[in-house]
């Protein structure tokens, strides 16, 4: 089983970044299990959201204590995302523009210059969550042909074709860096 732990603030789309990860997880026919946990919603307010994604069925219904993956869309929160718990042979993708020293293996990508470039911006808050769908949708091999297809599902028409290819830029930068 795979577990990833998203943090981020408030208002963010950390939630929603969860979801429709666990929605294009399932069309590659795994079992999956989303959570988001917070404590007063209000933006601005810290958040964290788990998935679980696995063959076979998942029973666990607990925190996420120590997952496989953290995914931290605020520099802020990675010092304390890191002493919430990870795996020793975790690994960490941040939304920051540029690489960090770390204990575990750090992927850096500019989620919010990809989304101000691409004007997914909305009353001056970019959408980073749609270009960490793909870069985490990368990570974890989810073929982006069913992340494209959720995303279409949740978001119809242009909206939902704009907020794919945004999506695709964030999967492409994965890609480059793994090459």
């Amino acid at each position: 089983m795979l577990e990833i732990r998203f943090h981020g603030y408030g208002g963010e789309g950390i939630v929603t970044l969860a979801e429709m990860l666990a929605s294009a997880s399932i069309k590659t026919g795994s079992q999956v299990q989303s959570l988001p946990s917070f404590g007063v919603e209000r933006r601005g307010a810290p958040v964290k959201a788990l998935l679980r994604i696995s063959d076979q069925e998942i029973f666990m219904r607990s925190e996420c204590r120590i997952p496989d993956i953290l995914v931290v869309l605020n520099q802020k929160l990675l010092a304390s995302a890191i002493e919430q718990g990870i795996k020793n042979n975790g690994r960490i993708i941040l939304n920051h523009h540029q690489q960090l020293e770390c204990l575990y293996p750090l992927t850096c990508i500019n989620a919010t210059k990809i989304a101000i470039d691409e004007n997914l911006v909305v009353g001056r808050v970019p959408f980073i969550n749609i270009p960490l769908m793909g870069a985490v949708a990368f990570e974890i091999g989810i073929p982006f042909e069913k992340l494209e297809e959720a995303i279409c599902e949740k978001w119809a028409g242009k909206v939902g074709i704009r907020n794919a290819e945004v999506a695709y830029i964030g999967y492409e930068t994965m890609q480059e860096r793994r090459k």
